[in-house]
């Protein structure tokens, strides 16, 4: 009698502990900096691509952010821009902003963007597009961007927990049947 007790209690203290299968994993993505040339100092307005993010979506994507900096190793200013992820606007630097009127010695203004709710189902292709519209004279610059995803992935020591709690039921129902 005690010992088909302790079972179910062991049984039980399996399953609880699988309960809770979905823990946070997050990934993380760069793309270098980016400036324009000589070419393209003045044309105005002027849409170029930036670059693409390339990553993995275990599970739901529970929330991302990107930041990155206006300004970067060439120059810690750049001229009025939109940057777009996926066609949302990310961040926008005024020609009357810090980010375009810092000195050259001045560090590049830091920015970030937490994309929304409603947003986040525009990356569960596994990529993002980034983009930037250029609105007046001079150089864009973009110091290294960086995505930060959060997914609801499996753990699996916690799905083995689960299964092994399962099958522990399963076998404690089983040894209580009477025989026929």
């Amino acid at each position: 009698m005690r010992f088909s007790r302790m079972k179910k209690l062991v049984a039980a203290g399996l399953l609880a502990a699988g309960a809770a299968v979905a823990q946070a994993g997050v990934v993380t993505s760069t793309l270098a900096d980016f400036s324009t040339g000589d070419s393209v100092w003045g044309s105005w307005p002027l849409s170029l691509n930036v670059g693409q993010f390339n990553f993995s979506t275990a599970g739901n994507i529970l929330s991302a952010t990107l930041s990155g900096t206006f300004g970067n190793g060439f120059s810690s200013t750049t001229t009025e821009v939109y940057v777009y992820g996926d066609g949302v606007e990310v961040g926008y630097c005024s020609l009357w902003d810090d980010c375009s009127t810092n000195s050259e010695v001045s560090p590049p203004t830091a920015w970030s963007y937490t994309f929304t709710g409603a947003e986040l189902a525009l990356l569960q292709d596994g990529a993002l597009n980034l983009s930037v519209s250029k609105e007046y004279l001079g150089y864009v610059n973009l110091g290294s961007l960086t995505l930060t995803l959060v997914n609801d992935v499996p753990e699996p020591a916690s799905a083995a927990l689960l299964l092994a709690g399962l099958a522990g039921l399963g076998w404690s129902r089983r040894a209580r049947r009477p025989q026929a």
